[in-house]
């Protein structure tokens, strides 16, 4: 197995264990300081993964809006025997829950990014034809 290797003094274990501690949160700060740096030059690129989020989100609600509502009338239908009437009724209701979710999903992800932002998104900037 090997000669066992000398045991150092606790206090020095400590103060080398501190040190290395010490390096890392130096890195740790390097590296956090660079990947701010970098969202702020991509502009936010992080407000633009969560709005693609947002829109899928957003996407998926109002077609399953749509679809819980064609499911409610086709079933009242069946049980009422008034086909085709409540199907298109309910199909109408679930299209206008599905436009208002819409339009609020849509005020949520304005706020966000004016909160994140502070409103500094989308000012406009001088191209070479403005000079």
């Amino acid at each position: 197995m090997g000669r066992p290797r000398p045991r150092k003094n606790k206090y020095q274990d400590i103060a080398q264990f501190e040190r290395r501690v010490s390096e890392l949160d130096k890195k740790l700060g390097k590296v956090r300081a660079e990947k701010a740096a970098e969202a702020v030059s991509h502009g936010g690129s992080a407000v633009g993964g969560r709005g693609m989020s947002y829109g899928f989100r957003i996407g998926s609600e109002f077609v399953g809006a749509i679809l819980v509502g064609a499911a409610i009338g086709y079933g009242l239908d069946l049980l009422l025997g008034t086909k085709p009437w409540l199907l298109l009724l309910f199909f109408l209701l679930g299209f206008a829950a599905g436009v208002l979710n819409v339009m609020r999903g849509y005020q949520q992800l304005q706020g966000d990014i004016s909160r994140e932002t502070g409103g500094n998104i989308g000012h406009s900037v001088p191209d070479n034809d403005d000079d």
